[in-house]
């Protein structure tokens, strides 16, 4: 199996099992909150990593961690994933299982990324917007990034939606670079 498919084959499964279980927005929310917190602990991240570790320690570990915590179905998969070596994958997996369940109730991903934060009306207005356009929900994530100028770029699906002053004024620049100065005129002080 190509490494490049293991992301989808794992997410498909688990995507099944959740339509099966009638769970599927709580184990959506459940693996992503797993994932962060997974993600932001360098030392988790370490122990599932090591080659050091047995392989049997670490689903023991994973499955006792979220036991009590995730549903069955969500700790029984993650510790599929540790025990058949897979963590590295993880955030892929959550990832193809997100656009799985979007695909499946006609969601979008949406990702805003902007300056400064917008404000929640700026924020519903662009939603609202984009409801009407695409005619489906979206499943907002916000990102700020200093390099813009101002305004702000929207990921939707494979579209690109750039509202930033520097992508204005890049199209201004290239205008004016368009633009040819007739021959012969002169300028004088």
């Amino acid at each position: 199996m190509s490494l490049s498919k293991v992301p989808k084959v794992y997410a498909t499964a688990l995507l099944e099992l959740a339509i099966d279980a009638n769970s599927v927005e709580a184990t959506e929310e459940e693996l992503t909150q797993i994932v962060d917190t997974f993600s932001s602990d360098e030392s988790i991240r370490h122990y599932f990593l090591s080659p050091v570790v047995n392989p049997i320690d670490k689903e023991k570990a994973a499955y006792k961690a979220l036991s009590g915590r995730a549903s069955e179905i969500v700790a029984n998969f993650v510790s599929l994933v540790v025990r058949k070596n897979r963590y590295l994958f993880l955030p892929d997996i959550v990832e193809a299982f997100c656009a799985g369940v979007d695909q499946l109730k006609n969601r979008s991903s949406l990702r805003i990324i902007s300056k400064d934060p917008l404000s929640p009306e700026q924020k519903e207005k662009i939603i609202g917007s984009l409801t009407a356009n695409f005619k489906r929900e979206f499943r907002v994530h916000e990102s700020l990034d200093s390099r813009l100028l101002g305004g702000f770029r929207l990921f939707v699906d494979d579209y690109l939606i750039d509202a930033s002053i520097r992508y204005k004024l890049d199209g201004m620049e290239e205008a004016l670079l368009q633009k040819k100065i007739p021959v012969g005129a002169m300028y004088e002080n």
